[in-house]
């Protein structure tokens, strides 16, 4: 089975705003609309998924010849939390113990670092290599 795209990661592949995208692929076939139907005291609700095959006929057709569509990687979801501290506590204390770390040294740098990440776009934060400190 294809994969299945959001409104918005078609957006973002089309490069044109989620409106749009819902215009162009409700009716289409193998777009699956999760949303409601309208009734006479309801508002039609869409939630569209778009499989990426769908999306590349889509293109393939619009352009003339075949098209493969490279999904940008989903960020992880977080939402805010009140206890966010205590649970950041407990990972690294576990990542710790099971690294057997007690070197104050390391959770410095850890501290350092991750303060760090805050200033960087976090899609690049695999393409950063740190320096070895000493």
């Amino acid at each position: 089975m294809s994969e299945l795209l959001t409104v918005s990661e078609a957006a973002l592949v089309l490069k044109c705003s989620e409106d749009a995208v819902v215009r162009r692929f409700a009716k289409l076939p193998g777009v699956i609309d999760l949303g409601r139907a309208e009734t006479r005291t309801r508002r039609r609700y869409r939630v569209l998924r778009i499989p990426k095959a769908v999306l590349e006929k889509y293109l393939a057709t619009k352009a003339g010849h075949p098209v493969h569509v490279e999904v940008p990687d989903r960020p992880e979801r977080r939402r805010k939390n009140d206890g966010w501290e205590n649970k950041a506590i407990l990972n690294l204390a576990k990542a710790a113990v099971q690294n057997d770390c007690r070197d104050k040294k390391v959770f410095r740098r850890i501290m350092d670092r991750a303060r760090v990440l805050t200033l960087v776009p976090e899609n690049l934060w695999p393409e950063i290599d740190w320096l070895e400190d000493e």
